[in-house]
């Protein structure tokens, strides 16, 4: 009796809405976006880490509005104030691992992010939102732009603490 081995097991089929929403382009654009945002204003790229938490911050789309106009504003003064929205942010940002580093990988092959060390950099100018974006396209690019700017003002750890990850 032979024992022929078991044919590998497909990959489960992502839904279609996550297909489209978490599609490698626009996800490494959005993260295009935090490095171009960041570098802006600082001088190093972003910590290979933080570019974890842009994609939760950014997609979801209740913490994405609640993310505030002005950049004064910092992260902490808004984890303090938006605590209901960090319940689940760890689950979020375990559960975007993946499109991220998939945004990540496609990034580097595009040569639309670089490594500087341990830092993702831009490698050209994103564009920047038109009217003739869909308002949630603009909305995220937006948003990523501005936590991209909030990693000058803060240490990754320190983000990760405050947004309740990993402790």
């Amino acid at each position: 009796m032979s024992h022929l081995p078991e044919a590998p097991a497909s990959p489960p089929a992502r839904p279609p809405e996550a297909v489209a929403l978490f599609n490698t382009v626009l996800t490494s654009e959005l993260l295009v976006n935090a490095c171009w945002a960041k570098a802006q204003q600082g001088t190093t790229g972003l910590a290979w880490p933080a570019a974890y938490l842009i994609l939760p911050l950014t997609l979801h789309p209740e913490t994405r509005d609640s993310l505030p106009r002005d950049r004064r504003i910092t992260l902490a003064r808004w984890a303090v104030r938006n605590h209901d929205l960090l319940a689940d942010m760890e689950y979020r940002v375990a559960n975007m691992a993946l499109p991220t580093k998939r945004a990540i990988r496609h990034g580097l092959r595009a040569r639309r992010l670089g490594l500087d060390g341990t830092n993702l950099v831009a490698l050209a100018r994103p564009k920047s939102a038109t009217s003739q974006w869909p308002t949630e396209l603009s909305d995220s690019v937006k948003a990523a732009r501005f936590c991209g700017q909030w990693f000058n003002a803060i240490e990754t750890h320190m983000a990760f603490e405050l947004l309740g990850i990993g402790g």
